[in-house]
């Protein structure tokens, strides 16, 4: 939104200073032209989701202040023409490839990255949940469930306690000892499985960014390619 409020219009002005109404299809099919255009080469894919976010919020003011917005074009982002552009290809992860991230993780020292990639690997879960500290230790072969761990699909508000492993006459046979291997590397700073130490001895939970760069940093090291989620 700042992009489009501080874009200058060729009186000079900001585009944020002037009345909703001001801003026709036409205005924003100029917009978006001038968002295309970056600092060093186009970028489409940035200008698409601002349009995105100007629709969306178009929609919820007008809801509020119908008065604001042009009766004719209550929303002039809507059906903006976006330039064509090809959309890079990213392949789902291989579980080689996934435990030679995590191992390689855990022998530059941060064995919490490796272990985020295993639980989204093997137990489906989104990485923006795991980093936040939802996947727990107490979740994870409990006194009450010493088999299974405990998985929350955030998106539906399921709960399920996954089985570990199961006993049978041949003795116990475990479905996940390569993930569990992982996960014994990982120290234990809190309740959360997945936590960063501080330098003043505390623990706190990922950034994204912050964890994106350490995803980068392992996969340039060991020769990974860019993935999908990576």
């Amino acid at each position: 939104m700042l992009m489009v409020a501080d874009m200058l219009t060729t009186r000079g002005d900001r585009v944020g200073g002037r009345p909703l109404k001001s801003i026709t299809p036409s205005a924003a099919d100029k917009i978006y032209e001038r968002l295309c255009q970056g600092p060093r080469c186009e970028r489409l894919r940035q200008a698409e989701k601002v349009v995105a976010i100007c629709r969306g919020a178009w929609k919820t003011v007008h809801r509020l202040h119908p008065d604001a917005f042009n009766r004719d074009v209550p929303n002039p982002w809507q059906g903006v023409t976006k330039k064509r552009r090809i959309k890079a290809i990213k392949h789902a992860a291989t579980r080689e490839q996934v435990y030679r991230f995590a191992w390689g993780a855990i022998e530059l020292g941060i064995p919490e990255i490796g272990a985020a990639a295993v639980v989204c690997f093997e137990f489906l879960q989104r990485p923006e949940n795991v980093l936040a500290g939802y996947l727990a230790w107490p979740d994870y072969r409990p006194k009450d469930a010493p088999t299974a761990i405990r998985i929350v699909h955030h998106k539906t508000g399921a709960t399920v306690w996954h089985p570990l492993e199961e006993h049978t006459n041949e003795g116990a046979v475990q479905f996940y000892a390569d993930a569990e291997a992982v996960l014994a590397r990982v120290p234990h700073r809190g309740v959360s499985m997945i936590l960063k130490l501080k330098r003043d001895g505390s623990a706190v939970p990922y950034g994204l960014k912050e964890a994106a760069k350490l995803v980068r940093r392992v996969r340039e090291r060991f020769g990974l390619p860019a993935l999908r989620g990576a």
